[in-house]
């Protein structure tokens, strides 16, 4: 009897951690942070033109980081990115593999879409995507580079183009009910990582395990619960469906918004991004 008590108990706890909470209104509930992330993407628009995507995919991937924009805090940021340029350039990620920057990657997640988009996309793919391949090595040289791309906001969203590439390639041929439903999926596999099968991601969508605290967090909400509130917000006001813009129009010289062009982010120039 003690057993299944038990056992009743931890399924309990399971459940109350994976099933979403209806009707959760995630800008009461965060508040000023999560205004301050909605104004951080509108302040910074050119994302949407560096990420040089189709309408929708830009639209889910800006969602997808959304909520590692409302956890952002700068004052932290700058500590973990002061141990990553001390600890992982000297010992790699081993030692040291914080999130950092407005999306908060990881150096191992930088390392990974680097491999998986060398390997996955052939010489002429990737000429045809304008992205030149980083190889994901693993020396001192290497990840203080790769410390620097992510240290910087154009870098990360070099980044999040690959990992949206790279998704598009593993996963292309899934079906999903619709543009949320592909956005839940893409934000539960960047959240708790990619390399999962899709029924492992599948589990993930409604795995309560996003805070906004430090430590010892009071709620646990669904990640991708939050990226489908700012998508849901941001895009389809009122439930309606946006009008797409044309896919293939020509991408623009981009202005990096510290000012001046930013020529590593838009097509036909894929040297690094950043300062």
């Amino acid at each position: 009897m003690r057993l299944k008590s038990r056992l009743g108990g931890v399924v309990f706890i399971w459940l109350a951690l994976s099933l979403p909470a209806p009707g959760e209104d995630f800008p009461s509930l965060f508040g000023s942070r999560y205004g301050e992330a909605e104004g951080f993407l509108s302040r910074n628009a050119w994302i949407a033109g560096a990420l040089d995507l189709p309408p929708l995919e830009t639209r889910i991937a800006t969602a997808v980081v959304f909520p590692e924009i409302v956890r952002f805090r700068a004052l932290e940021d700058k500590i973990a990115v002061r141990a990553l340029k001390v600890l992982y350039v000297q010992y790699g990620r081993k030692y040291a593999d914080f999130s950092i920057g407005h999306f908060q990657m990881k150096p191992s997640f930088a390392e990974q879409v680097e491999r998986d988009f060398d390997r996955l996309f052939s010489a002429g793919e990737k000429a045809e995507a304008g992205e030149a391949p980083l190889k994901g090595r693993d020396n001192a040289a290497a990840r203080a580079e790769r410390v620097r791309r992510l240290d910087d906001l154009a870098g990360q969203v070099r980044y999040l183009r690959m990992f949206m590439l790279v998704m598009n390639k593993m996963h292309g041929s899934a079906a999903f009910r619709d543009d949320r439903d592909r956005l839940r999926f893409y934000a539960a596999a960047y959240n708790s990582g990619y390399g999962r099968s899709a029924e492992e991601i599948r589990r993930k969508m409604t795995l309560r395990n996003y805070h906004l605290q430090l430590i010892f967090p009071a709620e646990l909400y669904s990640y991708a619960d939050v990226a489908e509130s700012y998508y849901n917000r941001r895009f389809h006001p009122g439930g309606e469906n946006p009008p797409d813009v044309p896919a293939d129009r020509p991408t623009p010289m981009l202005q990096d918004p510290r000012g001046g062009e930013n020529p590593g982010v838009h097509r036909g120039n894929p040297g690094n991004p950043g300062r």
